[in-house]
């Protein structure tokens, strides 16, 4: 650029168009007259101070526009500033929101939470009040039941007490269901209410008749069944005993059906001696009433002190045989015996019965009583129960044996069936099957803490079945 302020482009456009000195005319003509020195320098100032005043102004333009733009651009730092402010401001609330989200659903999920504990326990709260309302229900059902079976006994003891047997055996049949209810029975327990040590059940076509020792209904108790849970009171089956017997010692019975008869053995007081012997009493039905007819005892062994505990069976062959248990003298423990019955089951066959066992184990106390020999699957099995009848330590023990006559051999080196939660003392055992052909031991136990007079010994069942050769007595 010039000192003049005007663009050198501009100053040779100008030289350009202004004739030059000397230059020849573009065409011939009379020669051009010369311009005074000052016009032309008046005419170049007004040339001149145009572009000069062009150049300010462009100078100006470009001033202002610069100062505008930094002016533009002061103003958009600025509000880049503020948005960055404001956007930094919105971020931290938007995590003041997140956070508070956060901490809102935490508390939502804690409040679902505790919401659905609460109705977990209010439900479970409705369960324990049902189960409450039941409970006293039951208990008022219960009371209710107990005062029918207690009201019942005493009926009956006091029909016993003026010579009404007949009349105290109804009474008893008529409220053995609520003594049962009332005891709690079932899941293993007892299945009749009342005193019935030294079972013995038989079956007869879908019926089930069970016998035990005497007690306040006579001689030999009687009770009958059809599904082994609910037990209706017969009465007494050998309601008159022989001349010979003394009354109010009959113990133990076995029965079992022959030659279209049943016989039903029991042991009862000689009267002439006071030693425990075995008699057989004959009926045409399993209800009875059972007839002894007989003189003298069946067997009586007075030297070895007396014979009891009788339990008849038939072999392999349908043939009849006894067995029983001497109570021990003279230096002979305790035994068991076996010997074969006439055809009629009233009379022993041969000169002598055969010795089945004696104790020989720790657990049996130096005892052994109550066989019941089980002929299953060609094999012959002798159940027995050993220790002492009124403690806690009595219980049931097996052997087996070769034949109906011996020799037996135990192979097991403790009970078969002892004490257990829900009973003690077990023994007394007999066995038969159902109608479904289920094998079942029926036994008597006293009920824990309530061993020993003038407890009662209950009546038990439970299912048997056989594993590697030997019993097995479910719980």
């Amino acid at each position: 650029m010039s000192i003049t302020g005007v663009p050198s482009a501009m100053e040779d456009d100008l030289a350009a168009r202004a004739p030059q000195r000397g230059a020849a005319p573009d065409a011939p003509g009379p020669r051009p007259r010369e311009t005074p020195p000052r016009r032309r320098r008046r005419r170049l100032v007004l040339v001149v101070v145009p572009a000069v005043l062009v150049g300010s102004a462009v100078l100006a333009a470009a001033v202002r526009s610069d100062l505008q733009v930094r002016s533009e651009l002061r103003q958009a730092r600025s509000s880049l500033s503020t948005t960055r402010t404001r956007l930094t401001s919105t971020l931290e609330n938007l995590s003041a929101v997140k956070t508070s989200l956060t901490a809102t659903t935490t508390q939502g999920e804690t409040l679902r939470v505790a919401l659905d504990i609460t109705a977990w326990e209010l439900a479970g709260a409705r369960a324990n009040l049902t189960t409450t309302q039941s409970s006293l229900s039951n208990a008022d059902t219960g009371i209710v039941t107990l005062n029918t079976c207690l009201g019942g006994v005493e009926k009956a003891l006091n029909q016993i007490s003026v010579g009404d047997q007949s009349g105290a055996v109804g009474s008893i049949s008529a409220v053995a269901g609520s003594c049962q209810a009332a005891q709690g029975q079932g899941g293993g327990g007892p299945v009749y209410p009342f005193d019935f040590p030294d079972p013995d059940v038989v079956r007869v076509g879908t019926t089930y008749y069970g016998y035990a020792t005497n007690s306040a209904t006579g001689n030999i108790q009687m009770i009958q069944s059809s599904d082994l849970s609910q037990w209706n009171v017969l009465g007494d089956a050998v309601p008159h005993l022989p001349s010979w017997a003394r009354s109010g010692t009959t113990w133990a019975p076995g029965v079992f059906e022959l030659g279209g008869r049943f016989l039903l053995y029991y042991a009862v007081d000689d009267a002439a001696t006071a030693k425990q012997c075995i008699s057989v009493a004959v009926a045409a039905q399993p209800e009875g009433p059972f007839v002894d007819g007989s003189t003298a005892p069946l067997v009586c062994q007075l030297g070895l002190g007396g014979s009891i505990d009788p339990s008849p069976f038939l072999d392999g062959a349908g043939t009849p045989y006894l067995t029983w248990k001497s109570e021990g003298a003279n230096a002979q423990p305790p035994t068991i015996w076996s010997q074969k019955l006439s055809p009629s089951g009233t009379a022993l066959v041969g000169t002598a019965p055969a010795m089945l066992l004696q104790p020989s184990q720790g657990w049996e106390g130096g005892i052994i009583e109550g066989p019941f020999m089980l002929l299953e699957s060609g094999r012959y099995y002798l159940f027995y129960s050993a220790n002492n009848w009124d403690t806690a330590d009595y219980a049931i023990g097996v052997a087996q044996c070769q034949g109906p006559t011996g020799p037996c051999a135990k192979p097991l080196g403790q009970p078969l069936v002892g004490s257990q939660a829900n009973l003690s003392g077990p023994g007394g055992p007999s066995l038969f099957t159902d109608s479904q052909g289920r094998l079942w031991i029926a036994f008597h136990a006293w009920l824990p803490g309530a061993v020993g007079w003038p407890h009662s010994r209950l009546l038990f069942l439970r299912q048997v079945t056989f594993g590697d050769g030997l019993p097995v007595v479910q719980s």
